[in-house]
């Protein structure tokens, strides 16, 4: 009966320890992203990624197919504008907190086609500041820190697409 009793308590504490894994695990692999693109620039600036080729790996498989750049934000001195001129083909700008949840995104997909050949600038800020302080287009992240990633098609000729990478800004209001 002895065993039982140990076969049950190894089941208990592996059940109970998939939940602390679970939450444990994003925010390591967040502050590990986020340091190590913090040794390259500094937190508020835009860093423009070199075309990922076959040895890339500053994030887990990085597609060939897209040109990226990204922003490490931190809101603890205020607001951050990040820009970016919206081309034709795929484009993406996706906001991550330090738990590696999405929470905003902006393209030029679907319903926000509209948004081709304009330019996106979006006030970020931190989750106590007042959204109705701000004009225009305005997120508010939920952590003071994060990263802000831009994706943009860099199928074919991609010349509007790098072009629209290199004019991509990042910088405190």
């Amino acid at each position: 009966m002895s065993w039982l009793r140990w076969i049950a308590a190894i089941l208990v504490c592996g059940w109970l320890g998939q939940y602390a894994l679970a939450m444990l695990v994003p925010h390591l692999v967040m502050e590990r992203l986020y340091q190590k693109f913090a040794e390259a620039r500094a937190p508020n600036q835009m860093n423009l990624t070199p075309r990922p080729d076959e040895n890339s790996r500053w994030v887990v498989r990085p597609s060939p197919d897209l040109l990226y750049a990204s922003c490490l934000y931190n809101l603890e001195q205020g607001p951050v504008v990040i820009s970016a001129p919206v081309p034709e083909r795929y484009w993406s700008m996706q906001f991550y907190q330090m738990n590696t949840d999405n929470f905003a995104g902006i393209s030029n997909q679907r319903e926000q086609r509209f948004r081709v050949g304009t330019r996106v600038e979006v006030t970020l800020i931190g989750p106590d500041a007042d959204p109705a302080e701000y004009s225009g287009e305005v997120i508010q992240s939920p952590t003071t820190r994060g990263v802000m990633l831009l994706r943009a098609s860099g199928i074919g000729d991609a010349s509007q697409s790098q072009a629209a990478i290199a004019g991509s800004r990042c910088a405190p209001l």
